[in-house]
C-alpha cells in the first residue's frame, strides 16, 4: 500500500512538472534537480536514495566528499576496488532511471599535508581521481573547495600571490584535461566564498574567480547565507554577476549537522517561482538521517518540479498521505513537533523549549505519544531508527525539567544556564547537556546560572567548570565572573578538542549568602551564529573549602 501511494505521489509530481513546463507564463522546472549526501558513510544510503529520486522526478545525485576517504578525509588515497564497483553500479542504475550520479571531492578541507595548487603531484592526483571514476560511467564531477583553510602554502604564494589566482589556475588546468575525456564530463566548482554574505566581504576573490575560470564550469552557491531563510532569482542574479554565470544552488535544507542531527521536518519555504531561470541547477542538502529526510525532501521535489504552483502546506499534507493509513498519525505528529518552523522563523530549530515546570509537564505527553507511535509500528521501523536519538533526548530533557532541577544546588549542568544559544541550536551536544555563547554581534554572547548558598564559606570556595573552546582551535576571548569577582578575562584556557575540567579559587569576599551568579560572556567583536569563536559549558560546581 505504501509503495503504491508513493508512486502515485511521484506521478502527481511528474504531471505537475509537465503542466508547469507547458503552461503559458509559468516558471519552468529546474533542469538539473536533486540532492547530495550528508556524512553518509559509504554507498548504502545512496543506493536507497537513487530510486526515491527517480520516483520523485529528480535527476541528480551527488556523492558527498564526506562519504569516501578518497574524496575528502584522505583525498590523496585511491578508491578501493569495492568502492569503485559500488560507484560504477550506482552510475549504471542511475542511467537506467534517468538520474545522473556526480562524484564530489574536496582536496583542501582535511588535506595533510595541505593542498598545494602549484604542485604537479597534487594536480595529477586530482586528475587521476576524475579519470578513474569517469571510466566507471560517472560523467558529473564537483571540485569542492568550501570550508577550507584559505592560507596558501609558500610555493603558492610565490607563484600566485592570492588564493583566487591559485584556484583559477588549478580549476582551469583540471577542466582543460577533463574536456579530452569521452564522453565529455561536466564540472561544478564550489568556491571558498560560496554564499552572498561571505562574497561581499571577499569581492576581489569572487570577481577574480568568476572572471578567470572557464565559463563552461558551473559554480555552487548556497544563497544569501550558508543556510538561507529565502532564495530568489534576484539573489541569484547578484551572485551570478560576480561569477559571470548562473549559479548552481546548493540549498542547505534540511541539513542538520549544525544542530547535532536534530530533526528538521518543515516543508521547504521561501524559494521563488522564478528561481529556475536564474540558476543552472539545484541540489538539496538533506539530513544525515535518510528516511527522515524523505519527508521534507518530498516537498523540495514538488517545488523543483513546479516552482510556480508550489504550496508548502498542501505538499506536506500530500507527503504525509503517501504513508499507509495506519502510519499517518505518527508521521503527522512527527511533522507537528519537528516541522513547526523553518530557517529564519521564530522557534527554529523545532524543539521543546519549556519555560517552566508547567510547560514541561504539558509538552511531555505529545513527545511520549510520538515515541510510542513510531516505535510500535513495523512499517515505520526505518523512520523510528532515524528519529530515536532526537526524540529520546528531548523526552529526557522534558522529564528532567518536569521534575525540577536535580542534584545539589551547588552543581549545575550546562543547560541550566539562562541565555546563550542553546535554544537556537539545541541543549544536547557531544553527549552532554550544554549551553554556549557566540560573538557579541550575535546577541547570544551572555549566559548565567545561579547558585544558592545557605551560608557564605568563610574560607572561600572552588569553582569547577567543564568547558570547550569552540571546534577550530581559534581561542575565544571570554569574561567569566562570579558575582563581582572576575574569574577569567581574556583568552580561555580550555581546549578545542574535547571538554576539559578547570578549577578556579573563589575568595570569601566573592561569596554571598543566598543567590550567587556565575556569568559567562563572549568578548569577541566579530563572528556569526553557528561559527567560531564560541565557548561551551557542560558542568559547573561550587565546593566550599
Amino acid at each position: 500500500m505504501r509503495v503504491s501511494m508513493k508512486r502515485a505521489l511521484a506521478v502527481i509530481v511528474c504531471l505537475a512538472a509537465l503542466i508547469c513546463a507547458a503552461g503559458p507564463g509559468l516558471a519552468e522546472a529546474f533542469k538539473v534537480r536533486g540532492i547530495k549526501g550528508l556524512w553518509w558513510s559509504g554507498i548504502e544510503k545512496y543506493q536507497e536514495a537513487l530510486p526515491w529520486l527517480a520516483d520523485h522526478n529528480l535527476n541528480f545525485l551527488m556523492l558527498c566528499y564526506s562519504s569516501f576517504p578518497a574524496s575528502g578525509q584522505d583525498w590523496r588515497a585511491e578508491y578501493t576496488p569495492a568502492e569503485k564497483q559500488q560507484i560504477g553500479d550506482l552510475a549504471a542504475k542511475g542511467k537506467k532511471l534517468g538520474v545522473s550520479v556526480c562524484l564530489s571531492f574536496n582536496p583542501g578541507i582535511w588535506s595533510k599535508p595541505p593542498l598545494t595548487y602549484s604542485s604537479d603531484q597534487d594536480y595529477a592526483l586530482a586528475l587521476n581521481k576524475i579519470k578513474t571514476i569517469h571510466a566507471l560511467g560517472v560523467n558529473w564531477f564537483a571540485l569542492c573547495l568550501d570550508d577550507i583553510n584559505r592560507k596558501l602554502e609558500d610555493d603558492d604564494i610565490a607563484k600566485f600571490g592570492t588564493l583566487q589566482a591559485a584556484q583559477v589556475h588549478f580549476v582551469n588546468r583540471l577542466w582543460r584535461d577533463m574536456k579530452t575525456l569521452k564522453p565529455r564530463p561536466k564540472l561544478i566548482f564550489c568556491p571558498s566564498a560560496y554564499l552572498t554574505d561571505d562574497a561581499i566581504n571577499h569581492l576581489d576573490y569572487i570577481n577574480t574567480i568568476g572572471e578567470g575560470i572557464d565559463k563552461d564550469v558551473m559554480m555552487f552557491w548556497t544563497g544569501p547565507q550558508c543556510c538561507s531563510a529565502s532564495i530568489s532569482a534576484a539573489d541569484a542574479n547578484v551572485f551570478g554577476k560576480w561569477i559571470r554565470r548562473k549559479p548552481f544552488v546548493w540549498d542547505n535544507y534540511p541539513v542538520n549537522d549544525m544542530f547535532s542531527w536534530r530533526l528538521l521536518m518543515s516543508p521547504l519555504k521561501n524559494r521563488s517561482a522564478d528561481l529556475p531561470g536564474a540558476t543552472s541547477g539545484y541540489i538539496s542538502n538533506p539530513m544525515k538521517q535518510w528516511h527522515a529526510s524523505t519527508i521534507p525532501l518530498a516537498t523540495t521535489a514538488a517545488y523543483l518540479n513546479d516552482p510556480a504552483g508550489y504550496d508548502p502546506a498542501k505538499v506536506m499534507e500530500t507527503a504525509i498521505r503517501s504513508y499507509a493509513p495506519n502510519e499517518q498519525r505518527a508521521v503527522r505528529l512527527l511533522v507537528e513537533l519537528y516541522g513547526s518552523s523553518f530557517w529564519g522563523e521564530k522557534g527554529f530549530p523545532p524543539q521543546p523549549r519549556p519555560m517552566n515546570l508547567a510547560d514541561a509537564v504539558k509538552s511531555l505527553p505529545k513527545y511520549r505519544a510520538l515515541r510510542k507511535e513510531l516505535s510500535s509500528n513495523p512499517g515505520l521501523a526505518d523512520l523510528w531508527e532515524d528519529c530515536r536519538a532526537c526524540i529520546d533526548g528531548d523526552i529526557a530533557i522534558l522529564e528532567r525539567k518536569a521534575r525540577g532541577r536535580a542534584g545539589s544546588p551547588l552543581k549545575v549542568r550546562g543547560d541550566d544556564f539562562e541565555g546563550g544559544a542553546g535554544d537556537v541550536f539545541g541543549y544536547y551536544k557531544m553527549n552532554a547537556a550544554v549551553n554556549y555563547v557566540y560573538a557579541k554581534p550575535t546577541g547570544r554572547d551572555k549566559m548565567a546560572v545561579d547558585f544558592q548558598l545557605g551560608k557564605a564559606p568563610a574560607a572561600g570556595a572552588t569553582l569547577r567548570l567543564v568547558g570547550l573552546n569552540g571546534d577550530t582551535g581559534v581561542l575565544a576571548k571570554v569574561r567569566i565572573t562570579f558575582n563581582d569577582f572576575t574569574v577569567v578575562d581574556g583568552e580561555t584556557i580550555f581546549g578545542a578538542t574535547g571538554f576539559e575540567t578547570k578549577t578556579f579559587e573563589l575568595p570569601a569576599s566573592a561569596l554571598r549568602q543566598g543567590r550567587n551568579t556565575l556569568s559567562i560572556c563572549n568578548l569577541e567583536e566579530t563572528g556569526a551564529l553557528g561559527m567560531p569563536p564560541w565557548f561551551m559549558v557542560s558542568e559547573a560546581e561550587i565546593t566550599a573549602k
